[in-house]
């Protein structure tokens, strides 16, 4: 019995920890309706990763053993959530990238929709519509989200919609790559495609136009 309660006790320190921790990195608060889906990161995102490691981006992490880099400790949240802080930050860093990108593959991403329900990253995807003045109903009619957001439809305002910012393309590109979605929505593989094409263009210029 007392072992009992000391496992309870201890789960619910580890969900209080979890949630700080991702108010920490993603300024979000964690919701019933945005549960995620782990998986192995693709080839493209682990190149990815360990480029933003060498570049200095997880300086702050307390999460690698020895403190030596290892890829699997990117198989939790914790890890993903740190993952996603980290490409914001790289984004902000290397503005200049943003005119060099590919601009069809940027819009198969903001024709898609959004890879989450809240609200920082919905409207990021709906700041990406915006530039390639896509209407909010040819995606919000048939996101396979619909049903739990809460900004079906909402356009977004105040904005200069003539540059595209980088840290509004990593915020919603880093999601798809990790596909640390919510468990109802499919990403079809041209996405995958265009998003990983577009991954791989990013680390490419913030090696040479940077």
């Amino acid at each position: 019995m007392k072992s009992v309660i000391v496992r309870r006790r201890l789960e619910m320190v580890m969900g209080c920890w979890r949630e700080r921790v991702h108010g920490l990195f993603v300024n979000e608060p964690l919701t019933m309706e945005d549960h995620t889906v782990c998986k192995e990161l693709s080839p493209d995102m682990v190149m990815f990763v360990t480029h933003l490691y060498k570049e200095g981006y997880f300086k702050d992490s307390n999460f690698f053993p020895r403190k030596k880099f290892d890829i699997t400790c990117f198989e939790n949240s914790y890890g993903r959530d740190f993952v996603k802080y980290a490409a914001e930050q790289f984004g902000r860093d290397h503005q200049e990238i943003a005119k060099w990108l590919s601009g069809s593959d940027l819009k198969k991403v903001a024709l898609f929709g959004c890879p989450s329900i809240a609200k920082k990253t919905v409207f990021s995807a709906k700041r990406l519509r915006a530039y390639f003045r896509i209407q909010e109903d040819n995606v919000c009619s048939k996101c396979a989200l619909k049903a739990s957001c809460k900004f079906v439809n909402q356009s977004v305002w105040n904005r200069d919609m003539n540059n595209l910012q980088l840290p509004v393309v990593m915020r919603v590109i880093t999601l798809y790559a990790l596909e640390s979605v919510p468990p109802q929505l499919v990403i079809p593989d041209e996405i995958k495609t265009s998003v990983n094409r577009l991954l791989m263009d990013i680390l490419r210029l913030s090696q040479t136009v940077c």
